[in-house]
């Protein structure tokens, strides 16, 4: 992976390649500006024109189901996913995705890693959604998802580019490298319990890659590949726990729970204990990591640091 370093002077020459419809809301103008006009890094190829939130969505979206190898599917709202799942057929990580949340979904956006599936595009049969993102679509589902709706945004799109990335503050920008470390299972570290299986590894890897996309404080509950729970934007994490549980209700038994940060107090452990959830990843590194471990081992969870954090502001 090339390294990407931060320059003592940045020189930024961008043309507008078009105007949005408009804004995050109404009342506000948006352009779409580019260094380069001829690569967007997108196509769209079919439906009403994107606004701002429809653009800003699937690139989260996209770069969130590039994370994965094996076929998956996500349905984002708001830039938080509210379904995701892998399975080998797109049809059915489609149908799981939906399952975790429906009343979410409506209106959202889906993402694909994989050109979808004439069966994918009939399981979406009857939702509304705002947008379709994938690598790419054959001439039959194209046809197949403008025939489900002409205002549905087709869009086909380039892979994730590794690009500096800009906040505007104050009178200037704050400027930071991407958040794509790489990282690798050999160096998590179970610190209580049993060591987990090669299918609970497969669900806390899946865990770990969704969490990472999720708006701090972020929590998800991943069973089966599949998030079945997700707590987000939460001022503390003891919330993002009930919340992600509260989805996830009666799956959470035998699934995995990660955190994008570490937990500060043992009363997320108890939480989770409460749900049926034997095993928790998160980075680790707080003060009161001893008494978090001391609370998992009481319940005879086990417990895996990666020493890194996710936190997405």
């Amino acid at each position: 992976m090339n390294r990407l370093y931060l320059p003592k002077e940045l020189i930024l020459k961008l043309k507008k390649f078009r105007d949005m419809r408009y804004g995050e809301n109404p009342h506000q103008k948006s352009a779409f500006y580019l260094e380069d006009v001829k690569n967007p890094g997108y196509r769209q190829l079919a439906g009403i024109d994107l606004s701002h939130n429809n653009l800003g969505d699937a690139n989260h979206a996209w770069r969130l189901v590039s994370e994965f190898e094996e076929p998956t599917v996500a349905i984002i709202k708001h830039g938080n996913p509210s379904g995701i799942a892998s399975r080998t057929d797109l049809a059915s990580a489609y149908s799981l995705a939906y399952e975790a949340d429906t009343v979410s979904a409506f209106g959202g956006i889906i993402a694909v890693n994989k050109p979808p599936t004439l069966g994918m595009i009939e399981a979406m049969r009857g939702v509304f959604y705002e947008l379709i993102i994938s690598p790419d679509f054959d001439k039959e589902v194209l046809a197949a998802l403008v025939a489900k709706s002409k205002r549905l945004r087709v869009v086909k799109a380039d892979s994730p580019p590794r690009q500096l990335e800009f906040t505007r503050v104050f009178n200037g920008y704050l400027v930071q490298t991407p958040d794509d470390i790489e990282e690798s299972k050999s160096k998590w570290k179970v610190m209580t319990g049993v060591v987990p299986t090669k299918k609970i590894y497969d669900d806390l890897d899946f865990a770990w890659k969704v969490v990472k996309h999720v708006r701090s404080n972020a929590i998800v509950v991943v069973r089966d590949k599949v998030m079945v729970g997700m707590g987000t934007g939460q001022p503390n994490r003891v919330n993002s726990v009930k919340l992600a549980l509260t989805q996830a209700k009666e799956k959470a038994r035998g699934a995995v729970l990660a955190s994008d940060a570490f937990f500060p107090f043992p009363d997320n452990v108890e939480l989770t204990a409460e749900s049926g959830i034997s095993v928790i990843l998160q980075p680790g590194g707080s003060i009161n990591d001893l008494k978090v471990i001391d609370a998992a081992k009481k319940h005879k969870m086990t417990m895996v640091f990666t020493g890194v954090r996710h936190f997405k502001h």
